[in-house]
């Protein structure tokens, strides 16, 4: 089955399309969906999150938001909706110096449901 199966077999929770548009998200990859499937697996196994809570528990804010903007790039084009628009709220915070822990907070939630919807979708889609 793929991607576009998955999407059609009512396999993937109601909140699937606020997190991931994945209509756009093939458009950017000329609809093909073993790339788009590969780049989602990329993003899955990314440490830059990781990265980024170790660089904001530690204070390197400009480091924060170097990483905060790949991370809203990566997001942005893979069409990961909800974690796009946290992100650009963490790095535009982060851009001025500081963050609110409420707005870092926003981010690793949205991220986390984003990859929970993510490994629903891969998982539906290898079926």
């Amino acid at each position: 089955m793929g991607i576009t199966e998955a999407l059609n077999g009512g396999q993937l929770p109601g909140d699937f399309a606020e997190h991931v548009d994945v209509a756009s998200g093939l458009k950017r990859v000329a609809s093909n969906q073993n790339i788009y499937v590969k780049i989602l697996k990329s993003f899955l196994a990314s440490g830059e999150p990781a990265k980024l809570k170790e660089q904001t528990d530690s204070g390197d804010i400009a480091a924060a938001a170097d990483t905060a903007h790949g991370i809203k790039g990566m997001s942005g084009n893979l069409s990961l909706t909800k974690l796009y628009e946290a992100t650009v709220a963490l790095e535009g915070q982060l851009k001025q110096g500081s963050f609110e822990p409420g707005t870092r907070d926003l981010f690793f939630a949205s991220l986390e449901r984003t990859n929970e919807c993510l490994r629903l979708l891969l998982a539906a889609a290898e079926q």
